[in-house]
């Protein structure tokens, strides 16, 4: 059936012979409850057949009357629980109806041993040894078109006939009363699936790595997760590797041959797993293709775990897991890395788009095309010979230089903006479009999968339209219902023309996101505050300051919710935008109410010890709640995984050993104590000799206060490598900001000794790179490098560091790539060291061209100013390109409530609602390094869209006209770090 997961649909069942049906039994009153999709029905008599269910979009055109729709369409609950086990159920509830619902709407959670679950009612109980019902809540107001999160605390109890273990289908009903006559009443339940019940652990695998691509035969490291989602602690089991040539795993049979469509890589013991315990297990594997593979077949990769059945679980149906497809052969295989481009463009309009195609094969492979395209659909068609579709519409395209095995490429493309041919769908706006691109469109490389050579997931806004998006929030980890809180948020018109004035909200919300809804809030928010955001420019931010009483949604489960905070700015979408998807701020958790929050904040540790010493460490505590926290503890642990379980939860695994604590003192709501401690160096029971370690501090190790928030007691420092040895590591690489074509180069890189000890001397590369990363591989550098030279390194003692300066010539011309500075130690590999992951380093970015380039360098005035006061500023402009500036340009001193800059586009005004220039001189010409110093007169002027209170910033900006052609034209501006007056 053609259906949506989880959704199930009633049937009605006739009446027993004889029996006469009022007209007004509802027809829920002889229903049953099936999930839709590929499990047998059982359990529900009557003779009826279950009709095909649609799909969500068509049950939704498919209603007859107007009215409200309730319909489940999430189900949230542990994976497994103990008899008897509170826990918490949570049920996304949604009105796809076009009426409200205000009346009293009950919720029902159910555990049943079948796929069918029947809505109780008189005369309609379901058998107690099958179905049984775990508590029920009031849905409350949903409005047309929006959904609400409801939770419910339930104590698990099984149908009758539970033996002590067993696995249930959990499953949910909404207007169970039937007190909302609804358009269609025949989709009010849901099934999440199977919910294990007893004391006993449950193996999962979540997740496998491993290269992209492998050589039949080859040898390989796999990382495979595992973790125990049951309720007991797990024995030590394994793990096992696999390669499959289908999408699925097959427990292997205990006795008899194993399935041809797949075969073992390796295994690994994962060790004994505490409840809601993850690890991730290393592995060695073997690239041997199944015995059903067909020559250079992609195959898939995934993970068993207890394959033998060593270990009694509460559920034996869920230990197989694949992770995706991998490339087995000898042939290279391109992909799609990334497609970056501006936020919006108008029709037609000239744009850039950025593109990283990769080699992840095994070979190496010659030029290719790369096309970028703008695509009304986010799936891009597979590249062939056929014509491309309709919903496509050319940006450019470029030529790739020959890509080694695990070499990348980045480009940038010029292009135009234009709509694909295909009509968009019907509404007030034309969506947005992605922007993607194709790499080998011919088809003209045999790679080792063809399916994954496309890309397209950046939305971008073509058109005539303003965008308004949030771009970050600042907001307090805990607050008092009964204190103001502030919240911070930064907006941006990062659309195509001027933006109108409109409001921004704040909310506190029970769930991990927010959308624009129409109508008011859902139940599951509740308004914190709202403010104006001011008329914006183009790529013009204002940040804008919200004051409010956070509270917690009603129907919030109870104790220690989580709560988030966030914003929407239009938040009834009244002003018509590019794109009206992206107007939510991300969301930070928030504790709110009366209560203590220890943090760790600071925990420090060496990159490397020598084993069975000691090292130090500081450990900083906060308490960030709002009431003063009593005398605490702080566990230190040294870790194979950056986590760690509390002691309090059971024995500790043997992936973890504490090796000390720290007594932390009363702490006010606010205050911070830092303390230094020694630690001794103790690896975990399971740690290899050569495997990294994490020092891991866990706050309230002893779990004896009772905090607004649980989720952030853990700090994390490392990796930390036990042994002995020299670790060779690049900190930084400077140099100029512009250079010449093939002109003169010289980087200066330091380089340094972080292992236990003395290195002896080592080569050091410094280069010119298009890529964000450098590769380790040969041979060096790959074409996307440019070579400056290389030195000699003497012998660096441990600690010791060396600043060395490498010459040489800089690459030619290429407007289609970023540069950047970068260098490698060691890349000849004549240092065995520690670790040899980290012996690159990229960093600032290196204009290659002929020009002169200003730069603000400093910005100097006197603070706490009153307002219409008279002041004098000095500014430093500098000429940081290769070629000399002539004439003369404006420098605009400018007051603004932001602390960057807006930069106007070429012959706009600098001023706007956010920002007034109050003063301007010439700066004359300059030399090629040259800087100037420059005493500007002004005066506090406060722009117009300033709130009382709220701080103003002095910066200054060279060139406001864009009329002098720069090597950059985004560092112009620069702006005081400390106000320098108050709005009032």
């Amino acid at each position: 059936m053609d259906v949506t997961p989880g959704l199930y649909r009633l049937i009605r069942i006739p009446p027993h012979p004889g029996v006469r049906m009022s007209r007004r039994t509802p027809p829920w009153r002889h229903s049953c409850l099936f999930i839709t999709g590929a499990l047998a029905l059982t359990g529900c008599t009557g003779g009826s057949t279950p009709e095909e269910a649609p799909a969500l979009e068509q049950q939704q055109a498919g209603a007859l009357t107007p009215g409200p729709d309730l319909r489940i369409t999430e189900l949230q609950a542990p994976d497994n629980a103990k008899p008897g086990q509170p826990v918490t159920v949570t049920a996304k509830v949604c009105n796809t109806g076009d009426q409200s619902v205000y009346s009293s709407v009950m919720l029902e959670v159910y555990l049943s041993t079948t796929p069918t679950q029947q809505v109780p009612g008189p005369g309609t109980q379901p058998p107690p040894t099958q179905q049984l019902t775990q508590g029920q809540t009031d849905v409350g107001t949903v409005y047309a078109g929006q959904c609400v999160n409801r939770s419910l605390s339930i104590y698990v109890s099984p149908p009758s006939g539970f033996t002590g273990n067993g696995t249930y289908y959990l499953g949910a009903s909404v207007d169970t009363m039937k007190s909302v006559t609804e358009s269609d009443e025949m989709n009010n339940g849901f099934v999440k699936g199977l919910m294990g019940v007893g004391n006993q652990p449950d193996l999962v695998v979540t997740r496998v790595d491993a290269p992209p691509s492998l050589t039949p035969g080859q040898s390989f490291s796999a990382t495979a997760t595992v973790c125990n989602v049951g309720t007991e602690s797990s024995t030590s089991g394994f793990v096992e590797l696999y390669l499959s040539t289908v999408n699925g795993l097959t427990m292997p049979p205990l006795s008899g041959p194993p399935p041809t469509s797949q075969m073992m890589a390796g295994s690994a013991p994962v060790g004994s797993l505490t409840a809601g315990q993850c690890r991730a297990v290393a592995l060695n594997g073997y690239a041997q293709p199944p015995p059903a593979a067909t020559m250079d077949q992609p195959l898939y990769l995934g993970a068993i775990v207890d394959a033998p059945r060593a270990v009694t679980e509460i559920r034996e149906d869920n230990n197989t897991f694949v992770q995706g497809l991998v490339g087995v052969g000898n042939r290279p295989d391109l992909v799609i890395r990334s497609v970056t481009g501006p936020a919006s463009a108008r029709q037609g309009d000239p744009i850039s788009a950025t593109v990283t195609v990769c080699n992840q094969g095994t070979q190496s492979s010659g030029s290719v095309d790369v096309s970028v395209v703008l695509s009304s659909v986010a799936s891009l068609a597979a590249p062939g010979p056929s014509p491309r579709p309709s919903t496509e519409a050319p940006v450019g395209f470029f030529t790739t230089t020959p890509l080694n095995a695990g070499q990348c490429s980045t480009r940038t493309v010029q292009g135009n903006a234009y709509r694909p041919p295909s009509p968009p769908p019907s509404g007030p706006t034309e969506p947005p479009l992605y922007l993607g691109a194709i790499v080998d469109l011919p088809r003209s490389v045999t790679e080792l999968r063809e399916d994954n050579n496309t890309r397209a997931d950046t939305l971008m806004g073509v058109g005539t339209r303003a965008d308004l998006t949030i771009v970050s929030l600042d907001a307090p980890t805990n607050a008092s219902s009964s204190t103001p809180t502030t919240v911070s948020a930064k907006v941006c018109n990062v659309g195509t023309m001027r933006s109108s004035d409109v409001p921004m909200e704040v909310y506190i919300t029970n769930e991990p996101s927010l959308s624009v809804v129409a109508g008011p809030p859902p139940m599951t928010r509740m308004p914190m505050g709202m403010v104006n955001v001011p008329a914006l420019e183009i790529q013009e931010c204002v940040t804008r300051l919200v004051t409010g009483y956070p509270n917690v949604p009603p129907g919030t489960a109870m104790p220690n919710p989580a709560l988030y905070v966030g914003a929407i700015v239009d938040p009834m979408a009244s002003f018509q935008e590019l794109r009206e998807d992206n107007n939510v701020s991300p969301l930070s958790r928030i504790g709110v109410g009366p209560g203590t929050d220890l943090v760790v904040r600071t925990l420090t540790a060496p990159s490397s010890i020598k084993p069975g010493t000691s090292f130090a460490t500081d450990v900083k505590v906060c308490n960030e709640g709002t009431q003063p926290a009593p005398l605490s503890t702080v566990g230190l642990f040294m870790s194979t995984t950056a986590s760690v379980t509390s002691p309090m939860q059971g024995p500790p695994p043997p992936s973890q050993i504490q090796v000390g604590t720290v007594e932390v003192s009363s702490l006010s709501p606010g205050a911070c104590a830092l303390y230094p401690k020694t630690v001794y160096s103790v690896p975990p029971p399971e740690a290899s000799p050569t495997q990294p370690l994490y020092l891991v501090a866990l706050a309230d190790v002893n779990q004896q206060q009772v905090e607004l928030r649980e989720d952030n007691n853990t700090r994390v420092a490392g990796p930390i490598v036990v042994g002995n040895g020299p670790d060779l590591v690049v900190t930084n690489v400077t140099g100029p900001a512009s250079t010449l074509p093939n002109g003169a180069l010289t980087l200066n890189v330091k380089v340094c000794n972080e292992g236990t000890d003395p290195a002896g001397p080592s080569q050091l590369m410094a280069v010119v790179t298009a890529e964000e990363t450098l590769s380790m591989g040969y041979p060096l550098p790959p074409p996307s490098e440019f070579m400056v030279g290389t030195v000699s390194l003497p012998s660096l003692l441990v600690g010791q560091c060396v600043t060395t300066p490498v010459s040489g010539t800089a690459p030619p011309s290429d407007p289609t790539s970023p540069r950047f500075l970068a260098a490698r130690v060691d890349f000849t590999n004549q240092v065995v060291e520690l670790r040899e992951d980290n012996n690159t380093r990229v960093t600032s970015r290196l204009v290659v061209g002929n020009g002169p380039d200003l730069a603000v360098r400093s910005v100097t005035a006197p603070t706490g100013l009153m307002p219409n006061s008279s002041f004098t500023a000095q500014v430093k402009v500098c000429n940081d390109g290769n070629v000399a500036m002539y004439g003369s340009v404006p420098l605009d001193l400018v007051i603004s409530t932001e602390t960057s800059l807006y930069s106007p586009g070429q012959g706009q005004p600098p001023f706007t609602q956010v920002q007034m220039p109050v003063g301007t001189v010439m700066v004359s010409s300059l030399g090629v390094g040259q800087c100037t110093t420059l005493p500007v007169q002004g005066s506090v002027v406060r722009p117009s869209a300033a709130t009382s209170g709220q701080p103003l910033f002095l910066g200054a900006l060279v060139d406001a006209p864009n009329s002098l052609l720069e090597l950059r034209e985004d560092n112009n501006a620069l702006t005081m770090a400390t106000s320098i007056s108050q709005a009032q």
